[in-house]
């Protein structure tokens, strides 16, 4: 062999040698992380390992394989039941979570170090991809900033202003179900209707018009474009879609490629692979969407522009928004800047575009499925539902179209929606996030921690409601138990600085819907031995969309 050839040799080797060492200690590392991150770490090193908790489980799944496939919460709270008030969950991929129970952690999570615990990236993701990255998503001084902007559209006065609005929906959802009872051939029987589907084209067309003056009239039109879109988005809400999408969005980079006009233009890529089959469908539905709102948008700032006078000037949320961003910047522009002074905020086109989205998808879907929940539990209480038909049939009569006043003073009616909230909870639960190493409730809680906020298992822990906790009982709110606190024994709008905006607004507006549903007809279970169907997703709608027999209020 030549002289050349070996050192030729060696020098290969010796490269080879070099690579296949590098890509031996990549491996070594990456399967160490793996051990560490799946079961080292939880089960020997974190400080949290012996805070009570069920069994760790799968090494990969940990329990989040009953959190997806069982009902929203109930997992959730029989842990309570077992471990207590404080309870650690693991997994998935070895991620720990806490419970806490006790109102003073829930104060200090939700209201007085709000900032220190905020949403947690995926938990903004998946409720950027479809409501907006607006009050819902963002946090800390932005959200100060901006929730202090839209306080005045959402003031008593102007919710008194708009009650008015929320009839010509209702009215048409009472006109329909009445021409689909067919009360000629067996009115004793009634007919069976889906409640929740109906409920939810009601309260789309409520918010379309309270929030931006417009008509959709989705009830009577069943191809209309948005109620469309959000029925594919919400019936694709459940525990395995859910958990595949905020697999898919925790990859870097993919929710602003997600968020891309190539991806949504392309979106039949999707459908080449099983597991991200669903997000063609939900791209199209955001798509409609979007489209549809900044319509909304862009006729606000046509007439916010114009020159009205006070007496024309429109009510509606967004108009009270735009105007109230334009007299901002005429007075700032009115008026020069100290030196050293911030400059007043106001809200971009991006964030009014950010705003019409969560106005759209959190102000419809959680009032349609509190309602249908309520219906559901008033249907499986006969004595209750009668006695909140005696209470409303005289404030209903002869069409009439009670206001925020009137409805306020329904005492059944109020008892009725707020049990229904305590008990079935539209959003049964939220997550936070912990921003630094503390204590909260005597655990010493690493930055990093994910912490649920189980308002389900909140609302009817035993502790603060006693034995019956579990089961619907509106006379309960006669005579409230001696442990009940107004910030932390209910948690269905949360509190706090991130607390629901709306949260006047939809109960009035369910006061409303429910008052004149009951004043009209009679519900019942649609079929023996009938169960709730809940979806373990971000909200608690019905899976089933909520069948229920409906009969005709006979007069007598």
């Amino acid at each position: 062999m030549p002289p050349i050839l070996p050192l030729i040799w060696q020098q290969v080797f010796n490269e080879h040698s070099i690579a296949l060492y590098a890509a031996f200690l990549v491996l070594t590392y990456a399967f160490w992380k793996i051990t560490y991150q799946l079961y080292i770490y939880p089960r020997f090193l974190s400080p949290l390992r012996r805070v009570p908790g069920p069994p760790l489980g799968s090494i990969i799944k940990g329990q989040f394989g009953e959190i997806i496939t069982g009902e929203a919460g109930i997992p959730q709270r029989a842990w309570v039941k077992q471990y207590g008030p404080v309870v650690r969950v693991v997994g998935p991929i070895g991620i720990e979570r806490l419970i806490f129970m006790n109102p003073e952690a829930m104060h200090k999570i939700l209201v007085t170090d709000w900032t220190d615990y905020p949403r947690p990236q995926f938990m903004r993701d998946v409720l950027g991809f479809a409501t907006g990255y607006g009050l819902l998503t963002v946090t800390g001084n932005e959200h100060k900033q901006m929730r202090k902007a839209m306080n005045p559209a959402f003031s008593l006065p102007n919710l008194i202003a708009q009650s008015d609005m929320y009839y010509d929906a209702i009215v048409g959802l009472i006109k329909i179900m009445k021409n689909k009872i067919d009360v000629e051939q067996d009115p004793s029987q009634g007919t069976r209707l889906l409640m929740y589907e109906w409920l939810s084209k009601a309260t789309l067309d409520i918010i379309c018009a309270t929030a931006f003056g417009y008509d959709s009239d989705s009830l009577h039109n069943p191809h209309n474009e948005l109620a469309e879109a959000y029925d594919t988005l919400t019936s694709s809400q459940n525990g395995p879609d859910l958990a595949r999408f905020i697999g898919i969005v925790s990859i870097p980079g993919m929710t602003r490629f997600l968020s891309s006009r190539w991806a949504t233009r392309n979106r039949h890529i999707f459908t080449w692979v099983s597991s991200t089959n669903t997000l063609s469908a939900l791209l199209g539905c955001m798509d409609t969407i979007r489209h549809v709102a900044s319509g909304m948008l862009a006729e606000k700032m046509a007439d916010a522009a114009a020159v009205q006078a006070d007496g024309e000037a429109k009510r509606d949320i967004m108009s009270l928004l735009v105007r109230a961003r334009l007299a901002a910047q005429r007075e700032s522009e009115k008026r020069p800047m100290m030196a050293g002074a911030q400059a007043e905020y106001g809200m971009s086109d991006a964030a009014m575009m950010d705003q019409v989205l969560t106005f759209l998808g959190a102000g419809h879907e959680t009032t349609a499925s509190g309602l249908a929940w309520t219906l559901w539990l008033l249907a499986k209480d006969p004595e209750s539902q009668q006695r909140l038909r005696d209470e409303v049939t005289p404030v209903f009569a002869d069409g009439a179209r009670p206001g925020y006043r009137e409805l306020k003073d329904l005492q059944w009616l109020d008892c009725v929606i707020q049990e229904s909230l305590r008990v079935m909870p539209p959003v049964p639960m939220t997550f936070r996030q912990a921003a630094k190493t503390d204590y909260i409730d005597g655990v010493l809680v690493p930055k990093g921690t994910i912490l649920y906020v189980p308002i389900r298992v909140i609302n009817t822990w035993k502790k603060v409601w006693g034995d019956d906790a579990e089961e619907f009982k509106p006379a309960r709110w006669l005579n409230l138990p001696p442990g009940y606190v107004s910030t932390s024994s209910t948690l269905s709008f949360i509190v706090g600085p991130h607390g629901c905006i709306g949260k006047t607004m939809a109960i009035i507006e369910m006061k409303a819907v429910l008052g004149a549903l009951i004043a009209n007809f009679e519900f019942e279970p649609a079929y023996e031995g009938q169960v709730p169907q809940p979806t373990a997703a971000v909200t608690m709608k019905p899976k089933d969309n909520m069948p229920l027999r409906v009969r005709c209020v006979v007069r007598k």
